[in-house]
């Protein structure tokens, strides 16, 4: 099911890639497996978010925006969108889809 919940963020203008990722750093589900994935990605995501008081955060770089969504199961949901996305947008879909995972994750 979390498959199905993190390949359909494919389906947004500018998602680039979305990864599940479990309490450890290690790959529970990934949209797009031909996009390579930064062997650093558990670094990112291992952002300690809700220690500040954040369930999401988001990082602008050069080449693309991340936004990293804590789950209520310490899972973390990365997406990765292209510089010129409707943020808007996305994270509306992500709050949906952070609800969803947490539902499915939770029982």
């Amino acid at each position: 099911m979390e498959d199905f919940i993190v390949s359909d963020l494919l389906r947004l203008n500018g998602v680039i890639n979305a990864v599940l990722l479990d309490s450890e750093g290690f790959t529970l589900s990934i949209a797009n497996s031909d996009v390579e994935i930064s062997k650093d990605i558990a670094k990112v995501a291992d952002i300690d978010v809700q220690d500040k008081g954040y369930s999401r955060i988001t990082i602008t770089s050069e080449k693309a925006i991340l936004i990293i969504d804590k789950l209520d199961s310490d899972y973390r949901l990365i997406t990765w969108c292209e510089q010129s996305c409707n943020l808007g947008m996305i994270r509306k879909n992500l709050d949906n889809a952070v609800q969803r995972l947490n539902s499915y994750l939770g029982n």
